[in-house]
């Protein structure tokens, strides 16, 4: 009789535990959907900032120029050598001048050794842009040998300044 009354007294314990279990169990399967819930919640926030600030890099970088775009000239050097030159040349000093006061010509550099002067500059465009801003009463002073994108060979004509 004693194993039957602590039978039936562990059995209404065991009873009486069950619902409080379950009721325990359940709310700690809700506690977990809404931290799932929150997870994926955050974690769409996150993707949705990351997205729009990428958009926004790149509408901030429109407005600035920001790489490079199609077609685009790349920036480089020109150098234009003159042969059979005197250093203080009147003709020579006026390319110079032009030549320097040409728009997006950067870094005008002018060099002399042993009769052939070089003017060196940093520029957008290349040397047939370039030779084509000298006035011809400038350019008349020169005779072309040869050109390529970033260099120009000049000698001296034999002509008289013009005013």
């Amino acid at each position: 009789m004693l194993i039957l009354g602590c039978f039936a007294f562990f059995s209404v314990q065991g009873q009486d535990n069950k619902p409080k279990v379950i009721k325990e169990v359940d709310q700690v399967n809700k506690k977990t959907e809404e931290v799932n819930e929150t997870s994926k919640n955050t974690n769409d926030a996150i993707k949705s900032t990351v997205e729009n600030s990428k958009e926004t890099i790149k509408t901030i970088g429109s407005l600035f120029g920001s790489g490079k775009k199609k077609g685009a000239k790349s920036k480089g050097g020109v150098v234009i050598d003159v042969q059979q030159v005197a250093y203080d040349d009147e003709h020579l000093n006026r390319l110079y001048a032009h030549i320097s006061s040409v728009k997006g010509v950067k870094k005008a550099s002018k060099n002399f050794s042993g009769g052939t002067a070089s003017i060196s500059i940093s520029s957008k465009e290349n040397a047939d842009a370039l030779w084509q801003t000298v006035p011809e009463n400038v350019r008349n002073a020169f005779k072309m040998v040869e050109m390529n994108d970033r260099s120009m060979l000049l000698q001296m004509a034999d002509i008289k300044l013009e005013e």
